[in-house]
């Protein structure tokens, strides 16, 4: 008798087990099936500053959207773009539809900004294209603040890297950017 349970918990045992098997996907079809975030986190949302040439440039982030507002060649120029979720597992290069929207993914620390239309699967922080943000304290009249560090990789030649730092007043981008150099390439 002893033997019959023995054999009929040890027969339950396996078959749970197996349900359990079944029921839960393996790793591999997880990480497959990634997604891009569907927001901003909240401590890049803002509106943040650079000083360049004598004029403010305007970075405004939003829970699901980015606008800009920028001079250069001799005036200003605006945009805006919306974020959408999509996979991250899949190159989107011929899409039509939704070419324009964003997507976001953390890469390597960075949060990665980059347009549907420019996303291969082996996208990461770096990759042309893309535009990465950090959180950096800094130390202005005293005391820490926050600053956006945007990292920039464009598709010019070889690709070219532009780092610049936004800040929430127009007061701290003057002051760490007097000169209103073009680029900023301090941590």
């Amino acid at each position: 008798m002893k033997l019959t349970k023995m054999m009929g918990v040890l027969l339950a045992s396996v078959g749970f087990g197996a349900a359990l098997v079944v029921a839960n996907p393996t790793t591999d079809a997880q990480a497959s099936a990634k997604m891009s975030l569907a927001s901003f986190p909240q401590k890049f949302q803002g509106t943040w500053y650079y000083y360049q040439g004598g004029h403010y440039d305007q970075y405004t982030i939003g829970a699901q959207q980015t606008s800009d507002r920028s001079f250069y060649n001799k005036k200003w120029h605006s945009g805006s773009s919306v974020v959408k979720v999509t996979a991250l597992n899949k190159d989107m290069n011929n899409i039509k539809k939704g070419k324009y929207n964003d997507l976001l993914f953390m890469s390597k620390g960075w949060l990665v900004d980059q347009q549907w239309q420019q996303h291969h699967k082996d996208s990461a922080f770096g990759t042309v294209g893309t535009e990465s943000y950090k959180i950096v304290k800094r130390h202005y009249k005293g005391k820490q603040i926050k600053s956006l560090y945007i990292y920039t990789m464009w598709n010019m030649g070889d690709g070219e890297a532009h780092l610049q730092h936004y800040y929430s007043t127009k007061g701290q981008a003057k002051a760490f950017n007097p000169t209103g150099a073009v680029e900023d390439f301090t941590n």
